[in-house]
């Protein structure tokens, strides 16, 4: 397999030739904003590397060449695709860690020469109140947006369109104009088709989620050409704590829940985009120390008047308009609005999610759970904290009554414990003036709702 990649007045290009061939494939930019990015070549060999990462390990392929030097981070993208691994495994039956690590490591690359490590040229007139922000319309990128205008920062958003999910596309189209039309605040398309060389679906082989890891680096080097055209010196990234929680697999893996959205990849990706940068664009994570439910809340009793274009889960399977109302995120938020006091049907679901067939979308009702998972753990104390606070609002259903029946008891003895484990910032902000100023104000906020 043989990789060639060129630039184009928008982007970047890439085609696949060998056993498997694939019309070349672009990531493209506004025309203004990539015409403007200075590294263009630097990126080239990184993009041309990470974004057909898992490409031959999908397809068995053996042997792939590249038109390009050897990235200059290539150690760092196949550590994390290998420390991922068993996260990307765990939903998949058929995968096998030890398997599909050992044909990770035999697959043979090679290069045009070694890595390209010059230094990147100083750019002038950075405006330190600007920051560039990967938005997906979730509840992550809503909160770190009003926390930003909150604080009077300029919001550059960014959407990265990743080809494969059309229904998706177009609900956040729709979005788009309502966002412009009611805050005058635009989101720029960037046009991933690349992704489609990594996707199992597109590449019509087994089900699998290795193509998953190299989308968070996207996420870093996507934004890069929006920080120079706008001098925007800062990008901000969006995970949650329990992301960093220690979680065991099926397989028996003791590792991160989601180690490409944890605390330590935000710092990891925060190194890279100084040195890629030379020290002139940094990354920082506002909402990193806070757990789902305290996310939610924030978001949809202090900032409602941007809560309302959330969307928060794969819509390509489902009937729906808005939730997809068969997965973790939907039970989510339906417990936590009725949690909160608010019509989760005003919100656009159109089912309950406290029905007997939606338990298996909470950690409450899962048994055993291991000593060693406290991410499992972690997801049932906020479960348990919003069924207390949504049965004393009169929320009725199979799963409330279950509530009720086995956990009530022990969660009114400890809830002072429970709000405090729920409603707290679970680590010190950053140096990063923003991410102090973002601290100050959550700690306001969730300090009312351990009292309350």
């Amino acid at each position: 397999m043989h990789v060639h990649v060129k630039k184009t007045p928008r982007g970047i290009s890439l085609g696949v030739t060998g056993a498997f061939i694939a019309e070349p494939l672009e990531i493209r930019f506004p025309e203004e904003v990539w015409e403007t990015f200075p590294w263009k070549e630097a990126m080239l060999h990184e993009l041309a590397y990470f974004m057909t990462l898992v490409t031959p390990l999908i397809l068995r392929h053996h042997r792939v060449g590249y038109e390009t030097p050897k990235p200059r981070f290539y150690d760092f993208y196949n550590t994390c695709f290998e420390s991922a691994i068993p996260n990307m495994v765990d939903p998949i039956p058929h995968e096998d860690s030890d398997d599909v690590l050992m044909r990770f490591r035999s697959i043979s690359r090679t290069f045009t020469g070694p890595p390209q490590a010059a230094q990147m040229e100083q750019l002038d007139s950075w405006d330190p109140g600007s920051v560039v922000l990967p938005f997906s319309f979730g509840k992550d990128s809503l909160l770190s947006l009003a926390t930003l205008r909150e604080l009077g920062y300029e919001v550059i958003l960014v959407n990265i369109d990743e080809r494969v999910l059309p229904r998706g596309v177009a609900i956040r189209e729709g979005l788009k104009k309502r966002l412009r039309q009611d805050h005058g605040l635009s989101c720029h398309l960037v046009e991933n088709e690349i992704q489609l060389l990594s996707d199992w679906q597109v590449l019509e082989m087994p089900e699998t989620r290795l193509h998953q890891v190299h989308v968070y680096f996207v996420y870093l080097f996507a934004m890069l050409p929006f920080c120079t055209h706008f001098r925007a010196p800062l990008i901000i990234f969006n995970n949650e704590r329990h992301h960093s929680l220690s979680y065991v697999n099926r397989e028996g893996y003791i590792l991160e829940h989601k180690l490409m959205q944890s605390r330590q990849m935000t710092e990891e990706l925060a190194r890279k985009a100084g040195e890629f940068s030379g020290g002139q664009v940094a990354a920082a994570n506002l909402i990193g120390a806070m757990g789902d439910f305290a996310i939610h809340r924030i978001l949809h009793e202090e900032f409602p008047d941007l809560a309302q274009y959330r969307v928060s889960c794969h819509m390509e399977m489902s009937d729906h308009e808005r939730w997809c109302h068969d997965c973790t995120n939907c039970a989510h938020a339906f417990l936590f609005f009725l949690a909160s006091g608010q019509d989760p049907f005003d919100a656009g679901f159109e089912e309950s999610m406290l029905t007997e067939e939606k338990k298996k979308h909470l950690s409450l009702f899962k048994e055993p759970v291991h000593p060693e998972d406290e991410y499992t753990r972690f997801l049932a104390d906020e479960e348990a904290l919003a069924f207390y606070m949504a049965s004393k609002k009169g929320a009725s259903g199979p799963l409330v009554d279950l509530f009720k029946r086995d956990f009530l008891k022990e969660t009114e003895k400890g809830l002072g414990r429970l709000k405090k484990r729920v409603f707290t910032l679970h680590e010190k902000p950053g140096k990063e003036p923003v991410v102090q100023e973002a601290h100050s104000l959550y700690e306001t906020f969730l300090k009312s709702y351990r009292i309350s």
